[in-house]
């Protein structure tokens, strides 16, 4: 099942790998302008260097490959942004988000997580949600750990892993 919800002011939709062809030239010529080296800076190297609809088209087909992707939309329908999620053996989902420069500081990014947490207690398997975090990333670090996110023990690189533990509500 595809994930798809609403929130106050955001549409989140989940791409699926068998996009139309209109709606796949739409989105490759849109990524570049969101994937911006400030955007991308405390993220993994794949998400860097996305300059053109051709570097779209092949971060496309490597999210659509590895992970789960959902588009984020603002109300008015254009596209600010993506989150996605890596699922390993069924039930951890590893996570990452980012939002277009011009949607930082909203309190977006906050609307976008709580309301994905509630989505997928609801809808997924999935027992645990984890977020690797640039050290450098204050501001991301601090969201998660607002969201209900642990801080894991530190290993020795640059990057910080939150964990949060999906607690289903009996039906």
């Amino acid at each position: 099942m595809t994930i798809s919800f609403d929130t106050q002011r955001l549409k989140v939709e989940e791409i699926s790998g068998e996009l139309r062809w209109t709606d796949q030239s739409v989105l490759l010529e849109k990524i570049p302008s969101i994937l911006t080296s400030l955007v991308v800076e405390n993220l993994p190297p794949y998400l860097h260097d996305i300059t053109s609809s051709e570097s779209a088209e092949i971060w496309l087909d490597r999210m659509l490959l590895e992970s789960r992707l959902l588009q984020v939309k603002s109300k008015q329908h254009e596209l600010i942004g993506f989150l996605f999620a890596y699922v390993e053996n069924g039930s951890d989902a590893h996570i990452g988000y980012l939002l277009s420069k011009e949607n930082w500081g909203k309190g977006l990014a906050s609307e976008l997580l709580q309301s994905f947490i509630e989505e997928v207690a609801k809808t997924e398997p999935w027992s645990k949600l984890i977020g690797g975090v640039e050290k450098a990333n204050v501001v991301s670090a601090n969201l998660l750990k607002k969201l209900g996110f642990v801080e894991q023990p530190i290993n020795e690189n640059s990057v910080v892993f939150y964990e949060y533990t999906i607690s289903r509500q009996p039906s």
